[in-house]
């Protein structure tokens, strides 16, 4: 390999890990909270647990209003264009909105609680368990304010010192209260990682940010700022509550038909999965598409799309086939020797992360090209395409493989159907990035159905 394709690499890696570092910070703290948790509440708590977290962040989708977007293009462009009391009135208006959003979202949460703990788990007993996970809802809205803040000002700071004080006070609370409150006790410690995530890193990187965080003397929200920043964030709010929601509406079904333990293996699958394809999401998130949306033209974004893929889908290929290929020990070591049954489960999910990693991918550059109208659709094949699969799975007898079986179908599925929409706008791949693709999909599926 030449000095300079080397250096290349090089440079891509370290933008990777740099990327990625609150996400493996975030992994590493959750491997110690889930650890606990499966010692002391087993399959069956997992199961639990994972339906009212998966409420959470639908609840507190719904508070937050998805305010990342219009928030983190705001910040970006007055740190281009010097235009600060614009931005800081950005920040404030999204603030009372969040503030309003979220209070009434809790408060139907609260009252709505044996209801939601119904449909969620098939009984209200675990109402007070809802009611708890409150807390963490107020904690995924404002984490929306938050995010963007850093995003927009390019501070990967920022993300990991929200991962470091969440995490790691969700970890200490989680020691402390599992043993004592049992699941209650797992429900508050976990509902504590995005409330002490957002307080922690503001108040560590509220020097670079002062200017965004002084109280603007005029009145921030007004109507036609409301009407801006709602604009801008109704395409990733119906996109995030749609995923979300489907996600929810199988998981409630899969509860009820396989039992709560089977929802605990499945927690465990899919966890581990997608614990993985974080990494990537989070590079992709953090640099690439802010390249990305600097080029100008279909031709530019097809240049770039290429220029990843090959490395990006290598990686993630050796990384899901390590994962799949040690799902045992994997699950023993972040779990419990109880999990063995999730193995095969984990060989399916990687199939269908590996998959979610090729559609973000080839898709990155929708937004900037086309706008809403491209990038929403793109956005809302995997949940589409999920629902089906998994309703055809569940009618074929896969039984407690009918969610990663669904989630790997629609994770193949999703980015061949989204490159054909991004090959009519231009960003076409070339025969190898393809092969590339189909052979570690391939080699992937081979384990699973061997598993």
């Amino acid at each position: 390999m030449s000095a300079a394709r080397l250096a290349l690499w090089r440079t891509r890696s370290l933008r990777f890990l740099m990327g990625a570092s609150a996400t493996i910070l975030s992994g590493l703290t959750g491997i110690l909270r889930n650890k606990w948790i499966a010692q002391h509440l087993e399959a069956s708590g997992i199961g639990i647990l994972a339906q009212v977290v998966s409420s959470q962040m639908w609840l507190g989708s719904v508070g937050g209003m998805s305010l990342v977007l219009p928030v983190t293009r705001s910040v970006g462009a007055a740190t281009a264009s010097g235009d600060w009391a614009g931005a800081r009135r950005v920040v404030w208006a999204a603030m009372a909105m969040l503030t309003m959003s979220a209070s009434i979202v809790i408060a139907l949460g609260l009252f709505f609680a044996p209801l939601i703990s119904s449909a969620l788990l098939g009984s209200p007993r675990y109402a007070g368990l809802i009611r708890i996970s409150m807390i963490g809802v107020a904690g995924v809205a404002f984490q929306q304010l938050v995010v963007g803040i850093f995003a927009g000002r390019s501070d990967l700071k920022g993300p990991l010192a929200f991962s470091a004080v969440g995490g790691l006070g969700s970890v200490a609370a989680t020691l402390y209260l599992v043993p004592r409150a049992g699941l209650a006790g797992a429900v508050l410690a976990v509902s504590l990682l995005f409330p002490l995530g957002c307080l922690g890193a503001i108040l560590l990187r509220r020097k670079e940010h002062a200017l965004l965080l002084t109280r603007p003397r005029e009145r921030a929200l007004t109507a036609g700022m409301a009407r801006g920043l709602l604009t801008v964030a109704s395409s990733g709010l119906v996109a995030a509550l749609v995923e979300q929601g489907v996600f929810l509406t199988i998981r409630s079904h899969y509860v009820r038909t396989f039992g709560i333990e089977a929802n605990g293996f499945l927690q465990a699958g899919l966890a581990i999965s997608q614990q993985v394809g974080s990494l990537f999401y989070a590079y992709l998130a953090s640099y690439a598409f802010g390249k990305i949306s600097g080029v100008s033209g279909a031709e530019a974004t097809r240049d770039y799309t290429r220029k990843h893929w090959s490395a990006i889908m290598l990686l993630a290929a050796a990384a899901l086939l390590v994962t799949s290929l040690g799902a045992s020990p994997l699950l023993r070591l972040l779990y419990s020797h109880r999990f063995d049954p999730a193995q095969p489960l984990i060989a399916w999910a990687v199939v269908g992360e590996y998959g979610r990693i090729g559609l973000l991918t080839w898709a990155l550059g929708s937004l900037p090209l086309g706008g809403p109208r491209l990038w929403l659709p793109l956005a809302l094949l995997f949940p589409a395409t999920l629902g089906v699969a998994y309703a055809v799975s569940v009618a074929s007898g896969a039984g407690i493989l009918s969610m990663p079986k669904a989630y790997a179908i629609s994770g193949l599925a999703a980015p061949l159907v989204g490159g054909m929409i991004m090959s009519r706008r231009g960003v076409t791949l070339r025969v190898r990035d393809l092969a590339i693709f189909l052979g570690g999909a391939g080699a992937l599926v081979l384990l699973a159905w061997r598993s």
